[in-house]
């Protein structure tokens, strides 16, 4: 069985933000909402908003200036401002009391709701946060974010759609040697087309999110979070108390049916243990 999976939007100052939505049939239970990583949208994680759909009610929004929700109209911001914006939209869905995922980019911003709205979360999940070493940051600033500049011939496509592929290839990206091999297996055509085609959407807000990711100071923010966290391995080490989602991270949509069952499970474990 599963979750229908719903799509909607709701206004805030900045615009609008749309969202993906499952388990309404748990209206009364309290909702988990779900933080997406860059690039793309809340789309990487529809098989796990299915899958925790069956137990609450879920709502993932696309972070402002990716997938559907509006652009972004600002040149430079922080993480701390990509959370208000964040809470801004969970308000505007009427919750004040809810429990939140993060993975990647969003782990980033549900750190940052962790530390500002703590009162307002009841437990949270850090899937991978994407921790970097000092000493990679200047090198991702100067080179992650692609040249996607549109011209008449449409070659921006096959950028796009090498650089989405190459992600799964290689990290970074751009250093193409048996170092930097992810070993992982490729995911189907059909998933590195509707994922290049979110990321599309969003292409223009990559090098101001990326930017406010790569100058965020995660590790010292993971230290400072008061809640009831469940998190991957490097995230557990640093959050007081954390416990640990012992497996290793793959994105949903690229991922085999039974490892996003198991991972919902995990994750459904323990917030009705915190429930």
């Amino acid at each position: 069985m599963t979750s229908v999976i719903r799509r909607g939007f709701v206004d805030i100052p900045q615009g609008q933000i749309h969202y993906r939505s499952a388990g309404m049939e748990h209206q009364g239970k309290r909702p988990l909402i779900m933080v997406h990583g860059e690039p793309a949208s809340s789309y990487v994680l529809e098989p796990t908003i299915n899958a925790l759909g069956q137990t609450r009610p879920v709502y993932a929004p696309d972070t402002l200036g990716t997938g559907d929700s509006s652009p972004l109209h600002v040149d430079t911001l922080e993480v701390s401002d990509l959370a208000e914006i964040a809470f801004s939209a969970i308000t505007a869905l009427g919750f004040d009391d809810f429990d939140l995922y993060g993975t990647y980019t969003g782990g980033h911003i549900a750190t940052e709701l962790a530390l500002a709205h703590g009162d307002a979360i009841n437990a949270l999940v850090l899937d991978e946060a994407g921790l970097i070493p000092d000493e990679d940051i200047p090198d991702l600033v100067a080179n992650y974010v692609p040249d996607l500049s549109i011209d008449s011939h449409g070659q921006q496509f096959y950028r796009l759609f090498q650089w989405v592929r190459d992600q799964y290839i290689y990290f970074p990206w751009y250093a193409r040697d048996k170092a930097h091999w992810r070993d992982m297996d490729l995911p189907s055509p059909e998933v590195l087309f509707r994922k290049s085609m979110e990321v599309l959407k969003g292409k223009d807000s990559m090098p101001v999110i990326f930017a406010a990711v790569f100058r965020h100071d995660l590790r010292a923010a993971l230290g400072r979070i008061d809640l009831p966290t469940l998190a991957t391995a490097e995230e557990a080490e640093i959050v007081p108390g954390a416990t640990l989602l012992d497996m290793p991270f793959r994105e949903a949509v690229s991922a085999p049916a039974e490892y996003v069952s198991d991972k919902a499970k995990r994750i459904t474990a323990f917030l009705d243990t915190h429930a």
